[in-house]
């Protein structure tokens, strides 16, 4: 048995080798937490993945806790560094700290998270239903988000796999367009699907190649992943890693499929493409732009925040977002004249505005052309319901 201090290195070389399956199945952590539980080599490396991940929620302060308190930094350092599988340095980018604040705040988390493991011991619940399980997990992650960058999920899931396609002398054709539009499903969901499939071509392929093309059909993106020379046994639809990649792609309205026919053998993987609901939002405020991303972004928009109303405009002619959420009182230029150009200019006077301010200008904003005027502070109810009204009034213009 090990000590605490032991039981914290433990927890960090575990989360080091997250996604290194074969390494976890031998983790002694495994024998602490998954104890008195029958499972095969294979399961036991899994599930203790899954519980890796699982607990990461445990940090979680709540909606309530201020954003940027060091209970939230450090809960989303290690939802970007082992959910996302980030860089430590694209870590310290995205929460604009230094990398050796970074290494510091990462240290405290791991130790957070082996302290509530050390508590939970031998004490975790018998194994669920394997259907039960991944659809617990598909619907916790979708609703942390809903849109994914395919390109750089691919890149990023073949870059993980690098030392077993090496391995296997598997050659990687990226043969896709510049500009891929973006998955209506969540980036972890989709990478998920991606390392489970790409992860069994490396593991059955040798000395062979996966050519990688696009296309939109049909409002979907079809991926194709073309293997040559051909599987000399391919995978069966009952196969059980097929049927989970399938049954997670269809919890986000897209499908799998094998296809072989005079071009070779390869995959098609329908995903469904990103709805229009892009939301501008402009506020000086750091922490106010923090705020709308946590309440937009896991109902289904896509945030576009900026501090500086000098470059609002031009993103809004640049994106054609589905709505502009602006402040009143910010430097240099307010948000009335911003309002005001909005309105004013044939490219932007078509998307609703809606001003979010302390100010009690109720009338005075809607007489000068506002679609919606709500009070700070905001909650997330009173957003969600102005937007869910205008979301209503544009589906309708588009239907005539």
């Amino acid at each position: 048995m090990f000590n605490q201090i032991e039981f914290v290195a433990l927890v960090a070389s575990a989360y080091q080798h997250l996604y290194d399956f074969v390494q976890l199945r031998t983790q002694p952590l495994a024998d602490y937490l998954l104890a008195g539980a029958e499972l095969s080599p294979k399961e036991r490396g899994w599930r203790l993945h899954h519980l890796l991940l699982e607990v990461i929620e445990e940090l979680s302060p709540g909606q309530g806790a201020p954003v940027h308190s060091r209970e939230w930094r450090r809960h989303r350092i290690m939802v970007l560094r082992y959910v996302d599988a980030l860089d430590p340095q694209q870590v310290a980018d995205k929460l604009a700290i230094s990398r050796r604040q970074y290494y510091r705040e990462h240290a405290a988390a791991i130790e957070a998270i082996a302290a509530i493991l050390w508590n939970r011991g031998a004490a975790i619940p018998a194994l669920p239903d394997h259907t039960e399980l991944l659809h617990s997990e598909m619907a916790r992650i979708t609703q942390s988000e809903s849109r994914s960058d395919v390109l750089e999920v691919i890149e990023g899931v073949l870059a993980l796999l690098k030392r077993i396609l090496d391995d296997s002398a598997v050659r990687i054709e990226l043969a896709l367009p510049p500009r891929l539009p973006t998955a209506g499903m969540g980036r972890n969901l989709l990478r998920q699907v991606m390392m489970g499939l790409l992860g069994h071509l490396a593991n059955h392929t040798r000395h062979g190649t996966l050519r990688f093309t696009a296309h939109t059909v049909d409002g979907s993106l079809l991926l194709r992943i073309g293997v040559q020379p051909p599987l000399t046994q391919p995978p069966q639809t009952d196969d059980e890693w097929f049927r989970t990649l399938a049954d997670m792609l269809q919890h986000n309205q897209g499908s799998i499929a094998l296809l072989a026919d005079n071009d070779g053998q390869r995959f098609e993987l329908r995903l469904p493409l990103d709805s229009d609901y892009t939301v501008l939002v402009v506020d000086d405020n750091a922490d106010m732009l923090a705020l709308y991303e946590r309440y937009l972004t896991p109902n289904g928009y896509h945030v576009l925040a900026t501090q500086h109303a000098a470059t609002a405009l031009e993103l809004a002619r640049q994106v054609q977002p589905f709505c502009a959420v602006l402040d009143l009182m910010m430097p240099e230029q307010d948000g009335w004249e911003l309002l005001q150009n909005f309105v004013s200019q044939p490219m932007t006077a078509h998307i609703p505005v809606v001003i979010c301010s302390v100010l009690k200008q109720r009338e005075l904003a809607l007489a000068l052309g506002a679609a919606v005027f709500l009070d700070k502070p905001i909650t997330e109810a009173a957003l969600l319901g102005a937007l869910a009204e205008l979301k209503q009034m544009v589906d309708d213009d588009r239907r005539e």
